[in-house]
């Protein structure tokens, strides 16, 4: 029995709810303090990098299957039930007792529930969005929504950060206090959870969104499922990946990128330290990133469709070069500047993956390509996680005269020179895999079919 035809203002309202929920599960008001505010908990350097990593593994072993199972059994169950743990790993957040023995459990399960978050809804909310478009015959547009969302979600952003930045700061709150004239002394230990308040309630319009969305017809074939079914799936998904140089080139591309500048996004706020910038302009400096990030969405949408992969390929490794050693020089307050291009230079790549990976991919197996994608860069950024705090702690337990903050220093300095080598391993396996094909030369990359009377490398064939 064949599916009914998607009505166009259903695909419509899907997308809109994808932008959504995209921004409500995305604006953490916590991230321009993440690290501080982990750390006022009352663990140590070593338990945030090792709680990182525990995030990294969960992702690890439910994101492949959670895209299997959208795939198999819809996509819209799968993002409730995204938008519920997200919404719990906060509660959590905000009521733990600081110093209590309930901290580090507390933490622990905190990144589980939001591991398994990003899991179930990576892969999931873009596929339903996209075969949405597909099913009413306007996937074309989907650079101009990936456009749309870096805009509105780029205004969002500003509002959390700066929003989440000043909350989390004592100072403001004592100010409008003292003007309303109360007397009370307020302190850290009254605002640092705020942020994670303001991420719960964002948690909450998460799920009624959801909700919210249709999910779109499926075969009667498909509604049948066995417990084993997800795991055909993945293990058939995979042997494809494996079997396809583009797709895993373009997934091995977002990894090279991704590794370094995740990390140092993650220790953000240690590095505004660093750099001698107070807490205060922490989200004021992630604001402006997402203001830039705001009016390069035009120019990005026109580098996908008019530029070859191999050319956006050198635009990101320069800007990301540029940006991991001007970072590394930790310069005073100036050295934002290199931090803010290596955002930039993130947000490309997320737009130039989610682009490259839907023209390659098939409905059938979407969600699971794409967590497959999710789990590749999560993997990396696990090794690179555990990888970072070791180093940190060997290099402060080779000298007793190196403080932490000194062998922190040291480890980011090092980060660009590792960055170079993975590009000259990664630029000679790539180059052996698809020498002849043109498409890599293309612009808009993949959206017609290699040429095969000039093209000697044969394209792999569709997913069964």
């Amino acid at each position: 029995m064949k599916p009914q035809p998607l009505a166009t203002s259903t695909a419509r309202r899907n997308v809109r709810l994808f932008m959504a929920f995209r921004i409500l599960f995305n604006i953490r008001f916590y991230y321009p303090v993440f690290m501080v505010m982990f750390l006022k908990y009352g663990i140590t350097l070593e338990q945030f990098g090792l709680l990182n990593a525990v995030w990294a593994v969960v992702i690890v072993l439910l994101e492949v299957p959670s895209g299997a199972l959208a795939d198999i059994l819809g996509r819209k169950a799968l993002l409730v039930a995204a938008a519920i743990m997200m919404t719990v790993e906060m509660l959590l957040l905000a009521v733990v007792p600081i110093g209590s023995s309930w901290v580090f459990p507390a933490l622990l399960l905190n990144r589980i529930l939001s591991g398994a978050a990003e899991a179930f809804a990576s892969g999931a909310d873009e596929a339903l969005a996209f075969d949405s478009l597909k099913a009413v015959g306007k996937d074309g547009d989907w650079p101009r929504v990936l456009e749309r969302l870096m805009q509105v979600g780029g205004l969002a952003t500003i509002v959390a950060m700066v929003t989440g930045s000043l909350v989390y700061s004592p100072d403001l709150i004592q100010a409008a206090s003292d003007w309303a004239g109360y007397k009370t002394l307020i302190t850290l230990d009254d605002t640092f959870r705020l942020p994670v308040w303001l991420t719960f309630f964002s948690g909450c319009g998460a799920i009624l969104v959801t909700l919210s969305m249709r999910e779109l017809p499926r075969e009667e074939s498909l509604k049948h499922v066995t417990l084993l079914d997800p795991f055909r799936q993945t293990f058939q998904t995979g042997r494809w990946i494996l079997t396809n140089p583009m797709v895993l080139i373009v997934i091995a591309a977002g990894v090279l990128f991704d590794q370094p500048i995740r990390q140092l996004l993650v220790v953000s706020s240690q590095l505004y330290a660093r750099i001698d910038i107070p807490v205060l302009y922490f989200g004021v400096i992630s604001a402006g990133t997402a203001v830039i990030g705001l009016l390069a969405a035009s120019p990005m949408r026109r580098l996908a469709t008019s530029q070859s992969p191999k050319a956006n390929f050198r635009l990101i490794f320069t800007t990301v070069t540029i940006g991991l050693f001007g970072t590394a020089l930790l310069i005073p307050w100036w050295g934002v500047g290199f931090f803010m291009l290596l955002s930039l230079s993130m947000r490309l790549l997320m737009f130039l993956q989610s682009h490259y990976l839907n023209q390659l991919v098939d409905s059938k197996h979407r969600a699971t390509v794409l967590s497959f994608r999710g789990l590749a860069v999560n993997v990396s950024y696990g090794i690179m996680s555990i990888a970072f705090a070791l180093t940190v702690t060997a290099v402060e337990q080779a000298n007793p005269t190196t403080t932490q903050e000194a062998a922190f220093d040291w480890v980011v300095r090092l980060l660009p020179w590792y960055f170079l080598i993975a590009t000259l391993i990664f630029i000679a396996w790539a180059t052996k895999r698809a020498r002849n094909d043109n498409r890599l030369r293309t612009p808009d990359g993949f959206a017609k079919p290699t040429d095969s009377s000039t093209d000697t490398h044969k394209p792999s064939p569709p997913l069964a």
